[in-house]
């Protein structure tokens, strides 16, 4: 089963935005930097607008931008944008086997339990990281080649 990068995308998408500051970035621009479709990028800008961490402006001179400062954007609310639901899956088993076997009938809510207190600690130390803590990272790890710019619009 493949990884999800809708996460850390996300946090690249914005992190840009951070860097570009008051600027907007088009799809395209990030697309580069995460190398992936600019397609993806509008997916994930279009949900991350939904819930107010970046602004969109469209037509000529449109893009995307934070819609507040890095500091007051925390992963916890990223991750909550881009990634509904649970982390962790549960298979729905079918009636017959919960007959057949009392395990089948019992692991289900179990396992609920255990993944809904796992996931409430992941998003609580999300919580204690900031956009602005990820940039503040990246940045000391930042190669300029000679000519190149960090963003190409």
């Amino acid at each position: 089963m493949p990884a999800n990068f809708r996460f850390a995308v996300a946090i690249h998408t914005a992190g840009l935005l951070a860097w570009a500051s008051k600027n907007s970035l088009t799809s395209e621009a990030i697309a580069r930097s995460v190398s992936t479709n600019p397609v993806v990028v509008r997916r994930v800008v279009s949900l991350l607008a939904k819930h107010g961490i970046v602004t969109v402006r469209k037509g000529q001179g449109g893009g995307a931008a934070l819609a507040r400062p890095a500091d007051q954007i925390g992963l916890d609310e990223i991750y909550r944008a881009v990634e509904p639901g649970t982390l962790t899956a549960i298979p729905k088993v079918s009636p017959d086997a919960m007959a057949d076997c009392p395990v089948a009938a019992a692991v289900g809510p179990v396992l609920a339990g255990f993944f809904a207190h796992a996931e409430a600690g992941y998003m609580e130390r999300l919580a204690h990281f900031t956009l602005a803590d990820v940039v503040a990272a990246v940045e000391p790890r930042l190669v300029e080649h000679p000519g190149q710019t960090a963003l190409k619009s």
